[in-house]
């Protein structure tokens, strides 16, 4: 071995541990960095020289840049995202619909008015005052029908924007993530890491998986390729691309995929996972349940009154008609309450008597017409009209507070894997600091062995002046 081999071995440890501390550095500058994994520099013993019989050392040599992380965890948190999308945009929605029910007031204590008219008109059966009184509460009742419709009517138009919003942030990120499959693959075909790149598309990944429920798998390559239900979204540089300005019957936003190689398809009922699958859940499940339950009460209240209605007499002695505008339909009931044009006119023909020849004290029909409150109908599975409109807010309700119960639940979960994953990619700043020091020191330490060979050679020069 020559003096030589000595300036070689410092020289190599000098750019090993230079490196070592390069790598430490980038690390505690990126302490903030969502979705940062920490780097560790691969010192492995350098190949050793053979010299007859025995084998010299030749000092360290850096094997590579690990980026440090755990596939588990990794693919753990791209599946809690997707359960937390969806959670998210699904309570926030039916939080929505819950608003429209609320704890005072409201549909019931209409309800409550408009039957207590009736029988303070039952009371005073030819009274002009109980007569308008009716019509006011009438107006009222409809009215807050028409109000709680309007608010669920708005929740679903807003669900609809915000599936908008999510479908554009998917057109932005899915270019972006192919983008980065190329820089990737380009990068590491010569046997290097991404690892930065790695870690930005990781973050992306999660966001998509956040937005659409997709799953990614990893070619050898190191590229990712990402499927919804079996719909490819992003292959190497090649990314689909999605579409939502077709609107269906309802006036509603129906989603269009398009693949990489130009195929279409409407998606709207195969993504279900994800912030979008819980934005179309509830804008196609949820919410035009609650709005079908409203609009059958409606149409049973003023179906089920207009029928009793039509077996009394008004003040003229003449069988009563409709006491509300018919309503031909279920859809859009709970919008279309109001008292027939006739009766608004001219409170006199609020068939009140029984028989003709009762007018003006027979209140028999003002009386049966209050009883409707009470009595099960048939078009509502055999219960009143009252306890129809509390189970549908009950149901409303206990929908709600499952909602926020999982959406509690994905994301403690969330919290618990983004924990276990900073434990075992994070950076820790206290490991880091001991690793600057070691390898701080390392690199001293070289210098002085070139400083060693130096002062040799400096020796050896003197020997031969």
């Amino acid at each position: 071995m020559s003096i030589l081999s000595t300036l070689y071995i410092g020289r190599n440890a000098l750019g090993a541990h230079q490196q070592a501390i390069q790598t430490t550095g980038h690390n505690i500058a990126n302490v903030g960095t969502p979705g940062f994994s920490r780097q560790r520099v691969e010192l492995a013993s350098a190949r050793p020289v053979t010299l007859g019989r025995i084998s010299f050392g030749r000092g360290v040599a850096v094997d590579g840049i690990r980026r440090v992380v755990s596939d588990f965890f990794e693919t753990q948190l791209l599946n809690v995202n997707s359960h937390v999308g969806f959670s998210e945009a699904h309570n926030r929605a039916l939080a929505g619909v819950e608003a429209a029910f609320p704890t005072s007031g409201g549909i019931p204590s209409a309800l409550d008015d408009f039957f207590g008219a009736l029988s303070d008109l039952a009371n005073n059966p030819g009274g002009q005052a109980e007569r308008v009184n009716l019509i006011g509460k009438t107006n009222a009742l409809g009215e807050s029908l028409a109000q709680t419709r309007t608010i669920l009517s708005n929740a679903q138009a807003q669900l609809d924007k915000d599936l908008d919003v999510a479908v554009q942030r998917v057109n932005d990120l899915l270019p972006r993530i192919a983008t980065l499959n190329q820089q990737i693959a380009t990068s590491e075909v010569g046997g290097q890491t991404a690892n930065d790149l790695r870690d930005q598309r990781q973050v992306l990944l999660q966001e998509l998986s956040h937005l659409t429920g997709a799953t990614v798998q990893q070619n050898d390559d190191g590229q990712a390729l990402a499927l919804v239900n079996g719909l490819l979204l992003v292959s190497g540089d090649q990314a689909a691309k999605l579409d939502d300005s077709t609107l269906n019957s309802a006036g509603l936003r129906v989603i269009s995929y398009e693949s990489p190689n130009g195929i279409t398809a409407d998606v709207t009922t195969i993504v279900t996972s994800g912030e979008i699958g819980g934005l179309i859940a509830a804008r196609d499940t949820d919410v035009p349940a609650t709005l079908g339950e409203l609009d059958r009460l409606a149409k049973t209240l003023v179906d089920a009154v207009n029928a009793q209605h039509a077996l009394g007499f008004d003040l003229n002695g003449v069988a009563g008609g409709n006491f509300f505008a018919p309503i031909a339909t279920v859809a859009g009931a709970a919008a279309q309450v109001k008292v027939a044009s006739t009766v608004a006119a001219d409170p006199r023909l609020i068939a009140t008597a029984q028989t003709a020849a009762g007018v003006p004290g027979d209140n028999g029909n003002a009386l049966a017409l209050a009883n409707v409150q009470s009595a099960n109908q048939v078009a509502l599975g055999n219960t009143t009209l009252r306890h129809y409109f509390l189970a549908l807010v009950g149901e409303v309700g206990a929908k709600t507070q499952a909602s926020e119960n999982s959406l509690t639940f994905q994301q403690t979960l969330l919290s618990e894997t983004q924990a276990r994953r900073e434990s075992a990619s994070g950076v820790n700043l206290d490991e880091e600091l001991t690793n600057l020091v070691l390898f701080q020191r390392a690199f001293q330490a070289a210098s002085v062995l070139v400083r060693t060979g130096d002062e040799m050679y400096q020796t050896i020069l003197e020997m031969v002046k």
